[in-house]
C-alpha cells in the first residue's frame, strides 16, 4: 500500500507542468534619419519565413515614427531563439520597397547586424537567445 501511495504522488507530480518563466524583449531602434512613416517589425522564433513573411512571423507590429530614436516593447516571451527584421515604410504603402533587383529602397534593420549584409541574412546570423529581459539594439540602414 505503502507503494501505491508513493507512485500515486511521484506520477501526480509529473503530471504537473511549471509554468514556464517568460522575459520582456524589446528593441531600441536608431538610425532613423526621417521622422515620418511607420517602423514594420517581424518578430520570428524559427527560420521559417524568416525574414520576410509577415504570415510565418510569431508576431507583427507596426509603429509610427516619431524620434530618431524608439525604444518598443515587443512583450514577454519564453526562452528561445528570436529574430527581429524591421523596416521604415516612409510612404506608409505598407511594403519595403525594392528597385529593380530587388536592393531594399527604405531603411532596414535586424537583430545582431550593425552593418549592411551582403543579401538577407538568415534566421541563425541575427537571431538572439532569450535568456533575460533584453533591450536588443536595431540600427537602421540603407543602401
Amino acid at each position: 500500500m505503502k507503494k501505491i501511495v508513493i507512485g500515486s504522488f511521484f506520477f501526480a507530480l509529473l503530471g504537473f507542468s511549471t509554468p514556464t518563466k517568460k522575459y520582456k524583449l524589446s528593441i531600441k531602434v536608431e538610425g532613423i534619419t526621417e521622422i515620418k512613416g511607420n517602423l514594420g517589425i517581424l518578430l520570428f522564433n524559427s527560420e521559417d519565413g524568416y525574414p520576410e513573411t509577415e504570415k510565418k512571423a510569431l508576431r507583427s507590429y507596426t509603429i509610427k515614427v516619431e524620434n530618431e530614436s524608439m525604444l518598443i516593447e515587443l512583450g514577454e516571451f519564453p526562452t528561445g531563439e528570436y529574430a527581429v527584421t524591421l523596416m521604415q515604410d516612409k510612404n506608409l504603402n505598407g511594403i519595403m520597397d525594392k528597385n529593380m533587383i530587388g536592393i531594399p529602397k527604405e531603411p532596414f534593420g535586424f537583430t545582431k547586424l550593425q552593418e549592411i549584409p551582403f543579401g538577407p541574412p538568415s534566421f541563425y546570423e541575427s537571431s538572439i537567445k532569450l535568456v533575460k529581459s533584453t533591450i536588443e539594439q536595431i540600427k537602421l540602414m540603407e543602401i
